[in-house]
């Protein structure tokens, strides 16, 4: 058995948890301690890729993959995109399938590639064939793997979503002010201390504002850190007079996970906050806290803790927005965000019970029924 392969098993394997926690890291996100170190995986291909509803899209490359910009990918190796990322999914550890929709660039490293037998059978550094659609147009690319596919990447030029303008430079979490409507994106969990603390300030003092009428809370971005840093933002919003239908809105996503998935499940469970976008990436009552186990030439991460933050009995496998609204290529491409329009115009005329069924019921009101089917789910 080849490493890629031994590895991609091991994957595999760790899937069967649900756990989006339990898993082994190849790309590095959490440092180069948490990434594959094993023969192969070094290697990369001259594109890069980001998954949308409606397609898995070419949004950076270089040298031989520069005919793809821009492109929607058909085939890799002659098995159509739609079958590469089902198979992916099915051995992929997340707590549900928005987890190898974000992963999904992660199908043109060579090494995940061939080692989950996601293509024909060949070795990592292997050519491989990228047939995509672009401008109506059929495209086929032969790419070489190497080390340094992914560096000095031309990016897609596309205009900017307003949040991307109105953040104040490389902050991480910021608050804005768009006529009646306060932004909080709440994009980081786990910066120091003293910096959130300082946002979280700016936003209660921002929330004062006579002219506020309703706050957009933002976790799209925010993958987790620590569950502590969200508990006075929280609270807050409990206690504020934007705690009532149509006051509050949250905007959750793929990438909306761990503590941010808690964040998002306490407001839920709290407030009368309708949720906007996509699917998050955790599950309501979900495991966490992974350490990281040292294997030979890899570290695997295993889940220590449970959060039971919706009611012991919600069976979800994520937060289902109230007003789903998916991201697609064509959107991002022209700037608009068309979750946060809808979060700014949305009219919510629910009476103030909390006596409802669909306030003390939360878990099983019917947004939650909602089917989310991406180009590869269908």
């Amino acid at each position: 058995m080849t490493p890629e392969a031994y590895l991609m098993g091991l994957l595999a394997r760790l899937a069967w948890f649900h756990d989006g926690h339990t898993t082994m890291y190849v790309d590095g996100r959490v440092g180069p301690a948490g990434m594959i170190k094993a023969p192969g995986f070094d290697l990369t291909l001259p594109i890069a890729t980001n998954p949308f509803f409606d397609g898995l899209y070419v949004t950076a490359a270089k040298g031989e993959g520069a005919p793809l910009l821009g492109a929607r990918i058909k085939r890799v190796d002659g098995v159509a995109i739609e079958k590469v990322l089902r198979s992916f999914a099915a051995m992929w550890p997340g707590n549900n399938p928005t987890r190898a929709h974000h992963d999904a660039d992660l199908i043109l490293r060579p090494a995940v590639l061939r080692g989950a037998r996601l293509a024909p059978p060949a070795g990592v550094s292997a050519p491989v064939t990228i047939e995509a659609e672009v401008g109506g147009s059929l495209v086929k690319a032969v790419l070489i793997p190497r080390a340094d596919g992914r560096e000095g990447l031309v990016p897609l030029p596309r205009k900017p979503f307003p949040v991307e303008t109105w953040r104040p430079g490389l902050a991480s979490n910021f608050v804005h002010a768009e006529g009646r409507v306060l932004v909080v994106a709440f994009d980081r969990l786990f910066a120091s201390k003293d910096s959130i603390l300082a946002f979280v300030r700016e936003a209660l003092a921002a929330m004062e504002a006579p002219a506020i009428e309703r706050v957009v809370l933002d976790l799209r971005r925010n993958d987790g850190g620590d569950n502590r840093m969200g508990e006075g933002l929280r609270k807050h919003l409990e206690r504020s007079r934007f705690n009532r239908p149509g006051g509050l809105y949250v905007l959750i996503g793929p990438h909306t996970f761990s503590a941010a998935q808690n964040l998002a499940s306490r407001i839920e469970r709290e407030t009368w906050a309708l949720f906007v976008g996509e699917p998050s990436g955790g599950a309501p009552n979900h495991e966490g806290d992974a350490r990281p186990f040292q294997g030979d030439g890899f570290s695997a991460y295993v889940s220590t803790l449970p959060w039971f933050d919706s009611d012991p009995l919600d069976k979800r496998i994520w937060t289902m927005p109230d007003i789903l609204v998916p991201l697609r290529f064509a959107d991002w491409t022209a700037g608009r965000d068309a979750a946060m329009e809808a979060a700014f115009s949305h009219v919510n005329d629910q009476p103030l019970d909390d006596l409802s069924e669909q306030h003390t019921n939360y878990s099983e009101r019917p947004s939650q029924k909602t089917e989310w089917k991406p180009f590869w789910m269908l």
